[in-house]
């Protein structure tokens, strides 16, 4: 039997869904953590929202008119994400991930993002040493963070819904913390009406896409991302993944009630660590 890698379509996107919840499920039971998503209907609105967003791409791994994998690929920025790959727990141990986990990595080289970054839950040696072997470096421990939400004032500091006008001070202090911006996925996040802003002395001082599972935060201090995380609504997902390196943001969210659901690892090919700011990733890199 052959195995076809080739583009996702809507249609794929029910079965995609199926066996992303299935295989996360299956490895979080087998180290008695709760699954990422309730069902299976959670994981494909999730897919379909990736396909449909822009400088997003898809690729299914298919025997026989089944379905047996698929990886999702995010070129919204400078950087190349890894976002989801997941393989039906059937047929593991085939290589299949490899293979599909090569594709995503080389069309994203030649779309010209020759830097990756993907996301690996830590209990999870086995995607640990796959993406190692594949070239990409553990950069910085993540505690996924979840909790009731805090809605407290910081000091000096008002957050308000950002605005189309704010696309280019979000990008420029991304540029400043990263070295890149996120101008794809901060754009569409606005027009979604996720984006919050900080504003400090007049100067938009951080920013977030979303305070949970799906959004990521960019700050010049932590005063900047507590304000972000106070004035959320709630955590969305399974909560925000907060760099466990970052020892005062990390202790001052335990010290508000927020609990650690399970370590992750931002992984990098190559890796370089922020020093003109703060931030929290997203999951989808």
């Amino acid at each position: 039997m052959t195995m076809e890698l080739r583009p996702v379509q809507m249609e794929d996107i029910q079965t995609c869904g199926k066996v992303m919840y299935e295989a996360f499920k299956d490895i979080s039971q087998r180290h008695n953590f709760p699954p990422d998503f309730p069902d299976p209907a959670a994981a494909e609105g999730l897919l379909s929202d990736l396909l449909n967003a822009p400088a997003f791409d898809a690729f299914v791994a298919e025997e026989e008119g089944r379905i047996l994998g698929s990886i999702f690929v995010s070129r919204r920025s400078r950087v190349g994400g890894i976002s989801v790959l997941t393989i039906d727990p059937k047929v593991q141990n085939r290589g299949i991930g490899r293979r599909l986990l090569r594709h995503g990595m080389e069309f994203l080289a030649k779309q010209g993002h020759t830097r990756q970054q993907i996301i690996q839950v830590g209990y999870h040696n086995r995607s640990l040493c796959l993406y190692a072997k594949s070239g990409f470096i553990a950069s910085e421990l993540l505690s996924n963070m979840a909790g009731k939400p805090i809605r407290a004032d910081i000091p000096s500091r008002t957050v308000r819904r950002a605005t189309d006008s704010d696309i280019g001070a979000c990008n420029t202090l991304c540029r400043k913390v990263h070295g890149f911006d996120r101008d794809h996925e901060v754009a569409h996040a606005i027009a979604r009406g996720t984006v919050s802003v900080v504003v400090h002395n007049g100067r938009i001082t951080g920013y977030a896409t979303g305070v949970g599972f799906v959004g990521h935060g960019v700050g010049e201090t932590n005063e900047d991302l507590k304000a972000l995380i106070a004035s959320a609504d709630g955590f969305s997902g399974p909560g925000i993944l907060i760099p466990t390196g970052n020892g005062e943001l990390f202790r001052w969210c335990l010290e508000n009630g927020l609990r650690v659901v399970q370590q992750m690892t931002l992984m990098d090919t190559q890796p370089s660590r922020p020093t003109n700011g703060v931030y929290w990733p997203a999951v989808l890199s």
